[in-house]
């Protein structure tokens, strides 16, 4: 048995923050993850550059994690983008701004971001047990003597308390398994069912493999069930050999359910009639233009631009003064809505986040403190909450995991 005020379950970006934090306040941590080595989702965050957050304005930073805007709203009110960049600037490592707001570490490299965090909890000389994992947590005692055996593959620990911070269950090969879901739900939380998040999306009869690498800049998506539109987004989106993906496409996923309808409005024009104007108005000045360049003179590439003229029953060398009224009214209703019916979504194996987790109205969200097992403290992923692509999910993890060591700081050795 070994004695420790705090064990951190996980040495993610949450898991290392708030050890590092409660190291550096005199507490006796001990961080464990079932990884030989920290950080290994982390590492390959960005593409390995590692977007740890966004320069967005208070209000657009809780809305990009949807529902959970308003528990989100406290830990990031208190610890936002400026205070993250001094925490990594005081620690030797400044954050540059590219593109979207998006901050990254300036050497536009993971394993420094990991060295900063990881470092900090070496200095404090936090604790660590690696290549074990946590089998249980069980509250022991009354009272006074009130506290937590924390049963590993190893050993047992005694402690004040506990920050579950093991990440959800996206890329699992990292050690990402939703083990820390499973054991919050054992001391009583409710789970809400764990699913992929900020995944790629398979339409059923994709015909736009041959587009495979095109990006569209800021496109307007539209997602729609049972013939109404549920929510709109604008971002980049990217065309693969076997369907879509792009921020513009990866913020929408976790809301898509099969069967559900996707439209790419190709020409930033406002709708149909629109479209069909400038169409019409286009073919007329170059009557000797084949159709294909007349809809590429729109911005729209040649290789979509060859898909979207299949699909309105267009041949590519159609001269603009033979193209039909119905025909030039299909091409138009494709430019400005080219429809995808979704098959399904990208699994954990793919996805970059999760949805879903340990139940939020559980979870007092100035603290981070279990509402239903006092000491017990969640971070990250772990949760409920997941966020846009940009950033907002390792901020999250940082700043939930700050405002759960502020609180075991309070616990144990009173006001900081």
């Amino acid at each position: 048995m070994i004695s420790t005020d705090l064990v951190v379950c996980g040495a993610g970006p949450a898991g290392l923050m708030g050890a590092l934090l409660c190291g550096e306040y005199g507490i006796r941590v001990t961080l464990v993850d079932s990884n030989l080595k920290p950080g290994r989702k982390l590492l390959v965050s960005g593409s390995g550059k590692c977007n740890v957050s966004n320069t967005a304005s208070l209000d657009r930073f809780c809305a990009s994690y949807g529902q959970k805007s308003r528990f989100v709203k406290s830990c990031l009110s208190a610890f936002g983008p400026d205070s993250l960049r001094d925490f990594f600037e005081r620690r030797g490592l400044p954050l540059v701004e590219a593109h979207d707001g998006k901050l990254f570490p300036e050497t536009m490299c993971a394993s420094d971001v990991l060295d900063v965090l990881y470092g900090s909890c070496m200095t404090t000389r936090v604790g660590k047990g690696f290549s074990r994992s946590v089998e249980s947590i069980e509250v022991a005692g009354e009272g006074n003597s009130r506290h937590f055996v924390c049963t590993t593959s190893r050993e047992v620990y005694h402690c004040s308390c506990v920050l579950m911070a093991t990440g959800g269950c996206s890329w699992p090969t990292t050690g990402s398994d939703g083990s820390g879901i499973s054991l919050a739900a054992s001391l009583g939380h409710t789970i809400v069912t764990p699913r992929p998040a900020l995944a790629p999306v398979y339409p059923r009869s994709y015909d736009a493999a041959s587009c495979s690498g095109l990006a569209c800049e800021q496109c307007e998506v539209s997602l729609w069930r049972n013939g109404r539109k549920i929510l709109k987004r604008c971002g980049d989106v990217l065309f693969t050999h076997r369907g879509l993906s792009g921020p513009g496409i990866l913020d929408i996923s976790r809301y898509i359910d099969r069967g559900d309808r996707i439209t790419l409005n190709l020409v930033s024009l406002p709708d149909e009639s629109a479209a069909d104007t400038r169409l019409r108005d286009a073919c007329a000045a170059s009557p000797k233009k084949n159709v294909k360049n007349i809809v590429t003179s729109l911005g729209v590439a040649e290789s979509l631009a060859v898909i979207v003229l299949a699909r309105s029953g267009c041949a590519p060398d159609c001269a603009a003064s033979d193209l039909p009224k119905n025909v030039r009214k299909q091409l138009a209703k494709n430019l400005v809505s080219l429809e995808f019916e979704v098959d399904h979504t990208g699994g954990f194996s793919e996805a970059m986040a999760t949805a879903g987790g340990i139940h939020t109205d559980e979870v007092i969200p100035s603290t981070m403190e279990s509402r239903l097992v006092k000491g017990l403290f969640f971070a990250g992923e772990v949760l409920d909450v997941d966020g846009d692509t940009g950033g907002y999910n390792i901020h999250f993890a940082l700043a939930s995991a700050r405002a759960a060591a502020q609180e075991i700081f309070r616990r144990i050795h009173g006001e900081i």
